[in-house]
């Protein structure tokens, strides 16, 4: 049974019996889980940070928290998911911060302020259109597209945990990006 737990590929349900013995007290259930979701959370705070060391710094970050918050973990949604939205949000938070310490910056004696608020308002605008077009989709939709560009899972790996077929992947992915296409009012040639 141990051997099956281990296995990268395990999927959902050997998620939740990791998860039922963590809660039970299992450090090894645990450390399992980190193994097995090490790499793509590092994957997915290096996407949006682009910086290796802070990724590594982010994905600790985000398994003490999970390890905290085990208790409200919800057994019937896929463990995955539930981590890598820990996850999305430590390094969110973690880019906060450095903005929020590097509000001068500067470039051989010269100092460059960050953006004006214009460009800041801006940029939070587009910023709050994608999230509203993002949570707007279907769960079935946003959850394959955030697994897909947030965590850099393949569409196989998708399949596996979301227990659907590879197939099934591939057409959410299609058409979620259709229609945040049409949402976010973008040409089809931009789009590409």
């Amino acid at each position: 049974m141990q051997l099956i737990l281990d296995r990268p590929d395990a999927g959902p349900a050997a998620d939740r019996i990791l998860v039922d013995a963590a809660r039970a007290g299992s450090h090894i259930a645990f450390e399992t889980l980190v193994d097995r979701y090490r790499a793509p959370v590092v994957r997915l705070a290096y996407r949006l940070t682009h910086d290796a060391d802070e990724a590594k710094d982010i994905a600790q970050d985000s398994f003490l928290r999970a390890y905290r918050r085990l208790g409200d973990f919800h057994p019937d949604r896929p463990f995955a998911r539930w981590l890598f939205v820990i996850a999305r949000n430590a390094s969110l938070d973690a880019i906060r911060r450095r903005r929020r310490a590097a509000t001068l910056v500067t470039n051989e004696g010269n100092v460059v302020l960050e953006p004006g608020p214009e460009e800041i308002a801006l940029r939070n605008d587009e910023a709050l259109r994608v999230h509203a077009a993002l949570e707007a989709l279907p769960p079935n939709y946003r959850d394959v597209l955030e697994l897909y560009y947030l965590t850099g899972l393949r569409y196989r790996e998708i399949a596996v945990e979301l227990e659907i077929p590879i197939g099934t992947v591939k057409t959410y992915i299609s058409r979620a990006k259709r229609r945040l296409r049409e949402e976010l009012d973008v040409p089809e040639a931009l789009a590409a």
